[in-house]
């Protein structure tokens, strides 16, 4: 039992950091806020209907000529001139094909009275800077000066895409299976297969080797390229990083269903991005991050009975002490009632390690046994590695 507990602990502290970290990345926007939308609304000025069709034109667009136009309204940016806000997102935002660099943005300022159309490279030859001014004093902006911001908008977005459209640009790849990737993650089934099945007991560890063996030169052949010497040792490490995942996994079959469950989501949404734009921050993070919580909260609670059926009196410190640490931090965040509602998670997390000392005595004499586990995630829609520009595009106000 105790090293259950200890096991399901390590493994998801393991998927809090990989949640942190996720997090994190998805937090570098400039803005704030996920930069993984083709037409991204911060003042709610567009109603959805329109946001739809304009999300909708760009994806098409994309589809057929590869070029990446994207949309965003702010409210101001800031002490900024728009000129270098739009070129940081535009950079950032990754915008157009990554050796095209097929990529445009507009940006309106609503607060600020003012707009940006920012061009990449690739596209400064077609969308050139007076045409693009042309397009914001002649089709946006007397728009906005009405105060038919969505007509503005779509009728800029109109004028970008017929432009787009007549330009000669390289033709889009064919979608192509990278064999390398292939491999890689075809190393890290076999790996997670051969550990699950090393720590059920149906295969042994000479077969384990020499079937690691055969499946690093198959594989190496598979992702070929001049690169292949690399594979020979980047594929045994790929099997032994699956291996030892699955296989700490499968001692606690609970949370092993738990990680198949959750890369079976996943791969359900990277099937359905396929047919419509799907934030994978919103639907994989936040259920993550609840599944996570939960878990917290349900080790504890074992751990919790476990000290109370090892000794009722250290229960009742361990307990204490966990309500001061509760109280300290509810005084010292000194927010109100929001206040008290954050310290309990930082409480709680406290008792986690304050109860987990338990099982250090306890699970001492018992056998042995250890584990260890991770998880991870994708992006999707408009960023597409690209992102060069060289201030290329034309500003304009109403």
């Amino acid at each position: 039992m105790i090293v259950l507990v200890r096991q399901s602990v390590f493994s998801l502290l393991a998927l809090v950091f990989s949640s942190l970290l996720i997090t994190a990345h998805a937090d570098t926007s400039p803005i704030g806020v996920a930069l993984d939308q083709r037409v991204i609304d911060l003042t709610n000025t567009l109603d959805s209907g329109t946001a739809q069709r304009l999300k909708q034109q760009l994806a098409d667009l994309e589809q057929r000529k590869g070029a990446q136009v994207a949309v965003l309204l702010v409210p101001t940016t800031g002490s900024a001139d728009i000129e270098g806000y739009a070129n940081q997102l535009f950079r950032a935002w990754k915008l157009g094909r990554k050796d095209v660099n097929d990529g445009i943005l507009l940006v309106v300022a609503k607060d600020d009275r003012k707009v940006r159309i920012e061009v990449g490279y690739g596209l400064e030859g077609i969308v050139t800077d007076l045409l693009a001014h042309r397009i914001i004093e002649e089709q946006i902006t007397p728009a906005f000066r009405q105060g038919d911001f969505a007509g503005g908008v779509q009728q800029g977005v109109d004028a970008l895409t017929v432009l787009v459209d007549g330009g000669d640009l390289p033709q889009l790849a064919g979608a192509g299976i990278n064999p390398q990737f292939m491999a890689l993650l075809a190393a890290l089934i076999l790996g997670g297969l051969g550990g699950v099945a090393i720590a059920a007991g149906k295969l042994h560890w000479r077969k384990a080797l020499i079937a690691a063996v055969a499946a690093t030169l198959l594989l190496t052949l598979l992702a070929g390229g001049w690169e292949w010497p690399m594979f020979l040792f980047v594929v045994p490490l790929t099997l032994l990083i699956g291996g030892a995942i699955f296989g700490a996994l499968w001692q606690v079959r609970t949370l092993f269903y738990c990680v198949i469950g959750l890369l079976a989501y996943s791969l359900g949404l990277v099937m359905a991005n396929q047919y419509v734009d799907v934030s994978f921050i919103h639907w994989l993070l936040w259920p993550l991050g609840v599944l996570v919580v939960l878990g917290l909260y349900l080790v504890l609670l074992l751990i919790m009975r476990e000290t109370w059926r090892t000794s009722r009196a250290g229960f009742i410190v361990r307990l204490l002490a966990a309500v001061v640490v509760y109280v300290v931090a509810g005084w010292v965040i000194d927010g109100g009632r929001d206040g008290w509602l954050l310290a309990f998670p930082i409480a709680s997390f406290v008792a986690l390690i304050i109860f987990g000392k338990v099982g250090e005595g306890a699970g001492s004499g018992s056998g042995g046994g250890s584990g260890s586990s991770s998880s991870s995630s994708s992006s999707s829609s408009s960023g597409g590695g690209g992102g060069s520009s060289g201030g290329g595009g034309a500003s304009g106000s109403w």
